[in-house]
């Protein structure tokens, strides 16, 4: 069957998260609402919305990438998929630990190779249960309600989860240069502008650096 996320336009602009320990709320409350749950089907729910984030915030794919993604895309530790806006390809290794907590994910609920990382509706092929991955509306959802649930007043959808990876990257010592062919960017400016890389952000840069400084012991 033919992969089914489409992507569409019209949406207002999302924002970055900027602040670490907003990311790291974030994920505790997802964490947390997994926990919680009391059913099997609840309890995956909470679990793909988990791991839906933490894909989101770690691989920077973009939102019609991450929703198609089977499980043969990511249980092997490297990631190898062709893009669906550009049609050009990404390759890469993952971070271990992200990779672990991957193929726990999916041991947890006995997912297969060819199932989708983030089921949704469920249907039917040659008389066999087969589930569709969510929806580009359901991911957002999803994405914008944990925000809200924390106090993120800015407007915070899935493609912030992309934009989130990047302003992460540069804030702890990363290339733009090797940013922007991570996202697959034209040129440089056009991935400032996407993760939001303001004259703010500048500044508490250029106040956090002291060089050559010599004290008295």
């Amino acid at each position: 069957m033919a992969r089914r996320v489409k992507s569409f336009g019209g949406q207002q602009q999302t924002l970055p998260i900027k602040d670490p320990k907003e990311i790291e709320r974030f994920m505790y409350f997802l964490l947390k609402k997994r926990e919680q749950t009391k059913t099997p089907v609840k309890r995956y729910q909470a679990d793909r919305n988990w791991m839906l984030c933490l894909l989101g915030f770690n691989t920077a794919f973009r939102a019609e990438d991450l929703l198609q993604l089977r499980v043969k895309d990511v249980s092997k530790g490297y990631v190898s998929i062709k893009e669906n806006k550009t049609g050009k390809m990404q390759h890469f290794r993952m971070n271990k630990e992200l990779h672990q907590d991957i193929i726990d994910y999916i041991k947890r609920n006995g997912l297969t190779e060819y199932d989708y990382m983030f089921m949704g509706q469920k249907t039917k092929q040659d008389g066999l249960d087969y589930y569709l991955p969510i929806t580009r509306q359901q991911g957002h959802s999803i994405v914008s309600k944990t925000a809200q649930s924390i106090g993120i007043a800015y407007t915070f959808g899935l493609h912030s989860l992309r934009k989130t990876f990047g302003h992460q990257y540069i804030l702890n010592g990363g290339s733009w240069q090797t940013l922007s062919k991570m996202y697959n960017h034209n040129d440089i400016p056009t991935t400032q502008l996407y993760v939001m890389w303001d004259s703010v952000d500048a500044e508490k840069e250029r106040a956090a650096t002291y060089l050559g400084g010599v004290h008295k012991k």
